[in-house]
């Protein structure tokens, strides 16, 4: 237990103020409350024994008098342990609550810092079915520790100092079955614990998969895949309940094995206890108040069972919890980093070689180029060829394995990475919305823009159209990840997300090639109208987007085969010009196809 507090203790420090005073508040709850049993034992000795005693009590109103007392005293005791175990819980729920979020910011902040290495290896889903069951397990077991565990610890502590006061040997069978206890509650939550780790691992697979169906639902129904998704899902669910069904049987054991336990310990207690009163060692009042002191143990002891057995469940969260922690940021910012207000947009790569695993294939071979302010690079080439890799090294999204990248003749490194990527604008392939207004698609990353920026926004990259015709304009909600919005509307809204930061260098990445011909043609003039006098990357698959590049590069097998202007490539006669020409003849023979079909 105590690793996992340790753990815990990193995220409860800002609580050390209101954690003392929740160990005040235990001390006195108890305390009051273990007085309770106290004054029944007082009005078994004083007043039911005595009640015919004419000399104790020679009227009914001394005896009213003096029971009433004791009455009121136990009402009075009662009353405070309550209040005070109310402010007690209500302190720890609070306070577990914000450790659990803290937890989870941590760990949600920890997880945007990650590169992209580990997000291309994780399921969306899975990772975060760690965070959630992490924050629920964290704020239950603080919740437990300092509402359970302090209290109870302290309660028994305090009966065995009274049981020392008052007679060792009701002890004995007071405390003499506790070992037992325990020893059945170790030996049932090992499998337990066994059987929760099984469970927690196949609900994650199933939190993520239905997470993956669900995100790609579009996929799914347009391969008639609803049943067989259907059939996975409760083929994991049968498993995760058969193997419930196993903890729940053990579950029952444990309470079961506990609760003979109990009531063979309170049966001697109490034979144990009325032997010792008929030798005067103790009275009869005494005798009840140990058998109250029992239940003030074996409770706690059933609660010390069931947070040994939550802790085992939870803990295996926590571990996968900390292996998302551990990973290591292996992209970041040096110590006085520079913060980028504005780019001039000179852009070089410098003998750049990459490979996105240690000693695996390299993807980049020795790229370098350089381009200057205010004018566009594509870079063309078959699917594979290291295009993309580029963009990514560019936003710094990998680190290169040798060589270097300059901007503004500065190495990347050297400046801020979130301050860098706010001066870059970038619009790939396949767009991301979100579920939200137009509006708020286009200025996100700009939050503070204003409705008339993005209105302009929105006019630069020809959206005006769409939006009048739309009864809520540009507050029109897009759909779960766009689906009400065709592919070419994507396109226009992610220019327009990157005309609204006004960036110094602007990158498409392959922003046309999931679009038709004549929705292509719309948005490489976008494309040309945008980026005009701004430093520009065009990534393109189609050769005929690229044509007005001031410097193509053809991409092949990671290393640069050709480059030139379009002009120059074409009189080359090389591998640019054939599938440049292939690319050409194959369009208009689809032309020519659509047009016998009108």
């Amino acid at each position: 237990m105590f690793p996992y507090l340790k753990f815990l203790s990193n995220y409860w420090q800002k609580e050390r103020g209101k954690i003392a005073l929740i160990f005040v508040l235990v001390v006195l709850s108890q305390s009051f409350s273990l007085t309770e049993p106290y004054f029944f034992a007082k009005i078994i000795d004083n007043f039911l024994r005595n009640a015919q005693n004419l000399s104790l009590f020679p009227t009914e109103a001394v005896f009213f008098k003096g029971l009433s007392l004791l009455v009121l005293g136990w009402i009075g005791v009662a009353f405070a342990a309550r209040t005070f175990k109310n402010f007690q819980s209500y302190l720890v729920e609070t306070v577990a609550d914000r450790v659990g979020i803290r937890v989870f910011e941590q760990a949600y902040k920890h997880l945007l810092a990650l590169p992209m290495a580990f997000h291309s290896r994780q399921k969306s889903g899975e990772v975060f079915r760690k965070l959630s069951k992490a924050r629920d397990d964290i704020t239950s077991l603080f919740s437990i520790f300092y509402d359970k565990i302090f209290q109870n610890i302290f309660t028994i502590s305090v009966i065995l100092i009274i049981v020392l006061i008052k007679s060792w040997r009701i002890g004995i069978p007071l405390f003499g079955f506790v070992p037992v206890f325990f020893f059945i509650t170790w030996f049932f939550t090992k499998k337990i614990k066994k059987t929760q780790l099984e469970i927690n691992k196949i609900n994650e697979g199933i939190f993520g998969s239905s997470f993956e169906a669900v995100s790609h639902v579009e996929l799914v129904k347009s391969f008639s895949t609803e049943k067989a998704e259907e059939e996975k899902f409760r083929h994991d669910n049968a498993l995760s309940h058969k193997i419930l069904k196993k903890k729940t049987f053990a579950f029952q054991s444990l309470g079961f094995a506990q609760g003979t336990v109990v009531n063979l310990a309170r049966v001697v207690l109490l034979w144990y206890g009325t032997l010792l009163a008929f030798q005067g060692q103790l009275s009869f009042g005494d005798v009840i108040l140990f058998n109250f002191y029992s239940f003030y143990i074996y409770q706690p002891l059933y609660e010390l069972g069931g947070i040994y057995t939550k802790y085992h469940e939870g803990i295996a969260a926590v571990d996968r919890l900390d292996e998302v922690l551990r990973e290591p940021v292996s992209i970041k910012d040096k110590p006085g980093a520079i913060k980028v207000e504005k780019l001039q947009g000179k852009l070089e790569f410098k003998d750049v070689s990459f490979a996105y695993e240690p000693g695996g294939r390299q993807i980049l071979k020795n790229i370098s180029f350089v381009l200057e302010p205010g004018r566009k690079l594509a870079l063309v080439g078959i699917s594979g060829s290291g295009k993309s890799t580029i963009v990514k090294l560019l936003f710094r999204f990998y680190e290169p394995v040798s060589g270097e990248i300059f901007i503004d003749n500065r190495p990347i490194e050297d400046y801020d990475s979130q301050s860098l990527r706010k001066r870059l604008g970038l619009v790939l392939q396949d767009t991301v919305l979100f579920n939200t207004s137009i509006a708020d698609n286009i200025r996100y990353g700009t939050f503070e823009a204003s409705d008339e920026k993005v209105k302009s926004a929105a006019k630069k990259s020809s959206l005006q159209n769409f939006i009048s015709k739309l009864s809520e304009g540009i507050k029109t909600v897009v759909g779960e990840r766009g689906l009400k919005v065709s592919g070419g509307e994507k396109q226009r809204i992610a220019i327009a997300r990157s005309i609204i930061k006004e960036p110094d260098i602007l990158v498409f990445d392959e922003a046309t090639s999931a679009l038709d011909s004549h929705t292509e043609e719309e948005i490489r003039k976008n494309i040309t109208e945008v980026s005009a006098g701004i430093t520009s990357v065009v990534v393109a698959h189609r050769f005929a987007t690229v044509v007005d590049a001031d410097e193509i590069i053809l991409l092949k097998d990671g290393e640069i085969f050709e480059r030139g202007n379009h002009q120059q490539l074409i009189l080359q006669k090389g591998e640019y010009a054939r599938i440049y020409n292939l690319q050409t003849q194959r369009q208009h023979a689809e032309e020519e196809l659509a047009g016998e079909r009108v």
